[in-house]
């Protein structure tokens, strides 16, 4: 078994040469047959081979197990170029398969959006052509999401409540805000570029700008009426306590003629007993 140690764009990989010649005709098994790699090897007899080594990684993993699996961080056809560049054609012709994106649009995505759960399709995420978020989930994008976990779970840093009124309006192209404030979907829609769920926030929150303003000026109308209503009362108020007063008076002037009837009264009966 002979161990090779390789020098690929500055990043040290080892493995077997049987590995590295596993096909025969490629380019890249040509080069150790007829030691096109000893350009001037340094003293411990690391080979050199001018490529990008992140590609070379997973070109070293389907030598070794025959199986292409890139994360989406990584743009495939650099890959897939690559491959051709070391005469790899079995795995070029299947990374440029995967990379025709055919019936990739009906693929079913899974999404955690500030540590909430959602599932959509791809066609629904890409529905906005123009969008960032359209060119994070469109076939082998070049500006796909941050992360992805192992389970294939995109990870996305962002408002639960204003995604499901995105996600919403991307399926259906209505605006179904339920308890969440346009003015807080606003900069999401902004942040993934979409223009025109942009301007149909902006419509509802000039909407409800006017209508607040209706209430409002009714609110201060009522506050109005009301006021003069209260000045009526009080003066109507202030009239009622001048007439009690008045009245106070004469039943005061009664009260008094009532005594004089009084005394007079007992004069008489006091005149009328000595008469007698």
């Amino acid at each position: 078994m002979t161990w090779i140690k390789l020098n690929v764009g500055g990043k040290m990989f080892e493995t077997q040469l049987s590995t590295l010649t596993a096909y025969p005709t490629s380019t890249l098994a040509k080069m150790f047959k007829s030691d096109l790699m000893h350009n001037n090897p340094v003293h411990d007899g690391v080979y050199c081979l001018d490529s990008d080594p992140q590609c070379f990684q997973h070109i070293l993993s389907w030598l070794r197990y025959g199986t292409v699996s890139i994360p989406n961080t990584l743009d495939k056809k650099m890959v897939m170029m690559t491959a051709k560049h070391l005469g790899l054609d079995d795995m070029a012709k299947q990374l440029e398969k995967e990379c025709s994106g055919k019936g990739a649009m009906t693929d079913w995505m899974k999404l955690n959006v500030g540590g909430t759960m959602f599932e959509t399709s791809r066609a629904t995420l890409t529905s906005h052509p123009t969008s960032s978020l359209a060119r994070m989930f469109e076939p082998n994008s070049n500006l796909p999401p941050a992360t992805i976990t192992l389970d294939g779970v995109y990870q996305i840093d962002a408002c639960p409540l204003s995604f499901a009124v995105i996600l919403n309006w991307l399926r259906y192209r209505h605006l179904m805000l339920g308890q969440v404030r346009a003015e807080d979907v606003m900069p999401v829609a902004d942040y993934f570029g979409l223009e025109k769920l942009q301007a149909l926030l902006t419509k509802h929150i000039q909407k409800e700008a006017e209508a607040n303003s209706k209430v409002l000026t009714c609110m201060e109308d009522g506050v109005d009426r009301l006021e003069d209503v209260l000045q009526q009362l009080q003066g109507e108020l202030g009239g009622m306590q001048d007439k009690m007063d008045d009245m106070k008076i004469e039943v005061a002037g009664v009260a008094t003629g009532l005594e004089d009837l009084w005394r007079i009264k007992c004069e008489v009966a006091n005149i009328a007993s000595i008469m007698k």
